[in-house]
């Protein structure tokens, strides 16, 4: 997939809530539940290096117990792709590892540029949220209101090795439609794998064929040896 080297703005779900400075604990359980469903729906259209190696996608969060507690209740009954979801919160920034996911929460964005320095070049998916510094994240949350719900850096997600689907990059306010293409991909994938092995029986069949003319032949040209 070719990336341009420029951070790139798109359309993902219409915002329903509205948040003000002060929240209530209710307000913050909603902001929690809908940035732990769209961290779900945006890996779908998201393909990290060497992605079929992946047993289990781990989720990193620093350091929000609202996000934690939601996301780690969205795994119980949610996968990525197909593989099981481990969460996992970090208190320090300095204890944060290589998760496939890394979600830095709002207030700990002071933080942000030392987490990046931190997984920069690692796999790993860095969201942030509503950053002043969207430079060290791949995806950046916007604030409620906002035109667009969040902003993609391509750029970093090259460096980081990660791929941003093209229909990632243009889809619109549709939440499902990421799984859609995911269940499309896969399902293309096994036709795939299904010719290939089709292919492979028809190559040992004809190896095994090869096998036996050579077998043939060399007891003719043997027999013809001994008559001589």
């Amino acid at each position: 997939m070719m990336f341009n080297n420029k951070q790139i703005t798109i359309f993902i779900f219409l915002l329903v809530f509205s948040f003000g400075f002060k929240q209530s604990s209710a307000q913050l359980k909603s902001h929690a539940t809908v940035r732990a469903k769209w961290i779900f729906n945006i890996s779908y259209g998201v393909t990290w290096k060497n992605e079929q190696n992946i047993d289990t996608f781990t989720i990193g969060v620093f350091s929000s117990e609202e996000m934690y507690n939601e996301l780690k209740e969205l795994a119980k009954t949610k996968k990525i792709k197909e593989k099981p979801v481990e969460v996992i919160r970090y208190l320090n920034y300095k204890d944060i590892q290589a998760n496939q996911i890394v979600y830095i929460s709002g207030n700990e964005n002071a933080y942000l540029g030392l987490v990046y320095q931190k997984l920069k070049g690692k796999n790993v998916l860095i969201i942030s949220d509503r950053s002043h510094q969207p430079q060290f994240s791949i995806i950046n949350f916007a604030k409620t209101g906002e035109t667009n719900p969040f902003l993609i850096n391509d750029k970093l997600a090259v460096i980081n090795h990660i791929k941003i689907s093209k229909q990632l990059l243009k889809i619109g306010d549709n939440r499902e439609i990421l799984q859609d293409i995911y269940a499309e991909t896969n399902r293309n994938l096994q036709v795939t794998l299904k010719k290939l092995e089709e292919k492979d029986r028809e190559i040992d069949s004809l190896k095994q064929i090869n096998k036996v003319q050579e077998e043939l032949l060399k007891k003719y040209e043997d027999s013809d040896k001994t008559k001589k």
